[in-house]
Parts: C-alpha cells; structure tokens; sequence
C-alpha cells in the first residue's frame, strides 16, 4: 500500500526530512500493520537519522515511540488481531524460553532481539521509489500514516489510555522510570541524583520519587527543566552554570547520592556521575549520543576500588508486557503525570518543524499526530 511519510533522503541534517509518499509491503506472517495514530519524538530519533548512532546509505526513517490501531495481522500472530489499539516498543516481549529470558532479561532475547542495540537496521517494510528506507533507529518508523512491526514488540493499549501517552510510554517514559525500579532498585530513604532533566530524566524522578528516595537531586543547564524536576519530585536542584554541583550534592547527602542517573549525553557527565556518587553508590548511563562516545575513558581502577559500581541500561530494563500494563495502571490513578511531559502537538506535514522544536533545550517530548487529529484543547503548533 502507498501513503505519507517523513524522509530523510540521505544520511545528514535532519531538517532536510521530508514528507514523500512510500510502498509499505504487506506484513510478513510474524508481523502486524498498523495505522499509526501519534508518534513522540525521542532525541535518539535525531542522533539516528544524522548518523550519529552509525553511518547508513540511502533514505532514511525514523520515529519509534509509536501508538496506533492495527489493520493487518500476519498468518502466525496470535497477541492482537485488527482493530486493536497498541504501542510499539524497541524492547521486544522476550520468548521466555533463552538464556537471557530466563535470567531476567528480556530486552537480551536471542529469539527476538531488540532493535535498540541494533541500530541502522535495513528497511525491512518500507520503499521510497523503489529504493529500500533504512529504520535508522528501531525496526519500524513510526513517523509515517502505515508501518508494519514484529508481533513481539507490540503491548495493547487501554481503551481509556490517550495515544498520545502510549506513545510516550513506548520509549522515554520506560527508559527512565524503569532505570530507577529495575536497574538502580532504589529503596526508600536512599538518596537519588539524575544528571539530564529532559523527558527520561524527569521520569527517572518520577521512579524515585515513587520508590521513596530522599533527597532527589535534578542536575541541569536549562532553567525551565530544572522548574519541571521540581514539579516531578525533585526536592534539589543544581544547575553547574551557578554551582559546584558535586560539593553541592555531597553537602545534600553527607556523603554523596546513593544512586546517580545519567539521562543525557556530553563529555564529562561521567566524571561527574563518579563524582556526585558516594563510595558505595551506583552509577546508571541510560542517556547516548554518538557511537564512539566511551563510557570509562574520563575514569580510572582507584574510583571503583571503594565499592562503586557502574552499568548501564536499555528501555528501562522493562519487561515489556508485565510493566506497561502496570504503567497505564498508575497512570489512570494519577501516580504518574505523562500528560505533563508532553510539550507541543505538530501534525505529520511538520514533522521538520517538529523536530527542529525538541532540540530548542527547553521542550520535553513533542508529539506528532498522524492518523488522527490534534485535540483542540492540546493543539499548540500547526
């Protein structure tokens, strides 16, 4: 079938996208189409399509926080059937049966490996004159009216749920909410610092604030993100341009954060975390930008001789649909807020504009509207 979709004609500037009509092929046997509704936008969307997550040739796609009803069902899918609402994850519903599965690692499933560790998967669904797209960052694009994804990376969505939230979900929400509960495993009374107050830190806030961490520190460049910290769960704020964030964050805790989350990526940040965190202190990378940015090259054996332990985190470590019904569970008794982290609506025609607005410093998570129009109370750009 042929509809509209944002395209980077070749690897670059973002903001040379475009919007073309492609072919979506059929489902295959083990695959769904969907109707995309809405898809938010993630800042690794823009890493990806500019080759920061990997050099690709030919044209380009992106979007993978994706929520829309389903149209088609491949002959071997058995989770949903058409007509069905749902979110479409990176992380994948592992098959329960393969090492990682059993060990408790999903997201690690040698069955059904998740795109978010295979970036610049070849367009496996998706033409543009004839030419195969490239999904620079998952294995679907979601910034399209049509695509088709793996029947193991889908989760159903409520009823009651906006798409708008289950967009969200799909990706930011999870990345750092589910950080805090399955990586860090915050427990009451510890102290939480996140590095990064865009989208996922502030969920991030959110999970430690909902595992009763205290104090919880926000630490972040951009005024407006710290006011929003605040409103999440922060009980401090630090912004490096005014303070010494790590005398700050020891005169906080007493001995530095038991936790500290990095959401962000830059040089530095992981000098920082090591410094911001006590001897016995977990450290979680759960921000990325280019590919050959390391981890470890700003650290040295003395730092984690005392005890301080480093890992890192893909989708929020979360099992896909375990949590996210659980998710929505919270969100309908209001423990969590998704609808404040959501900025500003664009339709799929701006889709340039849309993605220019995420890297202002200053929006949380934009949305685009695709298969469905723009509320009138929450429309906010074109």
């Amino acid at each position: 079938m042929r509809c509209k979709a944002a395209v980077l004609p070749r690897m670059g500037d973002f903001r040379n996208i475009v919007v073309e009509e492609v072919e979506v092929d059929e489902p295959k046997d083990d695959e769904v189409q969907i109707h995309v509704m809405t898809c938010t936008i993630c800042h690794s969307d823009i890493y990806a399509l500019t080759g920061e997550h990997g050099e690709y040739e030919g044209p380009g796609m992106a979007g993978h926080e994706i929520a829309g009803v389903v149209t088609k069902c491949g002959s071997k899918v058995t989770y949903v059937k058409p007509g069905d609402r749902v979110l479409v994850t990176e992380v994948r519903q592992g098959c329960g049966q393969c090492i990682p599965c059993m060990k408790g690692h999903p997201w690690g499933c040698t069955a059904h490996p998740s795109p978010s560790v295979l970036f610049r998967i070849p367009g496996c669904h998706t033409r543009l004159n004839g030419e195969r797209c490239i999904q620079t960052c998952s294995g679907t694009s979601g910034f399209a009216e049509y695509c088709n994804a793996h029947e193991s990376m889908l989760c159903k969505l409520d009823d009651d749920i906006p798409f708008e939230v289950g967009s969200a979900l799909a990706c930011g929400f999870m990345s750092g909410f589910g950080a805090v509960l399955n990586r860090c495993q915050v427990k009451p009374g510890e102290s939480f610092a996140v590095i990064g107050c865009g989208g996922v830190g502030l969920s991030a806030i959110m999970g430690a604030k909902h595992a009763g961490a205290c104090p919880i520190i926000g630490i972040d460049t951009m005024p407006g993100k710290l006011e929003a910290a605040k409103k999440f769960g922060a009980t401090h704020v630090l912004n490096p341009k005014e303070c010494n964030v790590v005398e700050e964050v020891w005169k906080i805790t007493g001995y530095g954060a038991d936790h500290t989350l990095v959401a962000t990526a830059g040089k530095g940040l992981k000098r920082l975390m090591l410094d911001c965190t006590a001897d016995w202190g977990k450290m979680v990378v759960v921000g990325h930008g280019h590919r050959r940015d390391e981890v470890c090259h700003e650290l040295n054996y003395f730092d984690f001789l005392k005890g301080k332990r480093l890992t890192g985190c893909v989708m929020g470590g979360v099992t896909l649909r375990r949590d996210i019904p659980k998710y929505m569970e919270m969100y309908r008794h209001g423990q969590i807020d998704i609808d404040s982290l959501l900025t500003n609506r664009f339709d799929l025609d701006h889709i340039k504009e849309a993605l220019e607005d995420s890297c202002n410093g200053t929006t949380l998570k934009n949305v685009v509207y695709i298969g469905c129009p723009i509320p009138k109370d929450l429309a906010s750009r074109p």
